[in-house]
């Protein structure tokens, strides 16, 4: 792997990355209650979203979803920047604290909810629809972060942050969650913060104070990258050829060149 190289500075707690279709980079910055976009080193803003926005996600139509988590709510930003709730409630309760999202191949959003803190077990994953309907699909969780589907959306990662592991769940033909696992019982009390995977199964994880991690698919911690620091949250692959993976560190986001290209995340059919 190539040294790391700092592509944006200066940010306020930026806590998520994503590429829009044009593969410019955007940043959740948690601290400022703002998303922005980064062209050449540059920092501009997208969007508001008014507290405290965390992981985010593009969709086919260039859309942006964010999980915001001081607002208790999923945002969608439009390519015109306008930003609309996408989805508050599921059966009439408010959500507690959206933490991070993904897209499934049906075009559903998959979000974690931290719930009311780490000793409350009551964080969980909803699933929103194309018309924003949310329906819970797993629940009891301790403050759930970071997640990413499997290659053949098979499979559910959720990092469990409150029991400093990753669980894996099985999705069955409705789109349900079942028999939970334990994926990665993960050392000296680190939590993983965001979850990728690359072309062959392996798992990077960002651990902060540690970190970011490539775990094997059998479950096993193989190494770590050299980054300038270990303060990192959110990652992403980027480049061409999907060989680069960009990592929020400190208050900066860092580019390094990885061996094996990155899995491409799913954008679901959304476009009409």
């Amino acid at each position: 792997m190539a040294e790391s190289e700092i592509v944006a500075r200066d940010l306020n707690s930026p806590y998520s990355l994503a590429f829009d279709a044009d593969d410019i980079l955007f940043v959740s910055e948690s601290g400022a209650g703002r998303v922005s976009r980064v062209t050449d080193g540059r920092i501009s803003l997208f969007a508001q979203t008014g507290s405290r926005p965390r992981g985010i996600a593009f969709d086919d139509s260039d859309d942006l979803f964010v999980a915001e988590g001081g607002r208790h709510h999923l945002v969608l930003i439009s390519p015109d920047e306008a930003v609309e709730v996408y989805a508050n409630t599921c059966k009439g309760r408010r959500f507690a604290s959206p933490e991070d999202l993904c897209f499934a191949p049906t075009g559903d959003v998959l979000f974690s909810d931290a719930g009311h803190g780490e000793q409350e077990g009551d964080g969980c994953v909803y699933r929103a629809d194309l018309d924003g309907e949310v329906t819970e699909i797993v629940s009891g969780l301790s403050s759930p972060g970071g997640m990413i589907l499997s290659e053949d959306a098979g499979m559910l990662y959720v990092s469990e942050r409150g029991h400093h592991r990753i669980i894996s769940l099985k999705i069955d033909d409705e789109g349900n969650l079942e028999n939970q696992q334990l994926f990665v019982d993960l050392k000296d009390g680190g939590s993983a913060e965001s979850l990728l995977f690359d072309a062959q199964g392996q798992l990077y994880a960002s651990i902060p104070g540690q970190g970011v991690l490539l775990i094997d698919p059998e479950g096993n911690t193989m190494s770590s990258l050299d980054l300038p620091g270990t303060a990192v949250t959110g990652i992403a692959f980027g480049g061409l050829e999907f060989d680069e993976l960009f990592v929020c560190e400190a208050d900066t986001v860092v580019r390094i060149s990885v061996d094996v290209p990155g899995q491409r995340p799913f954008a679901g059919p959304r476009s009409v």
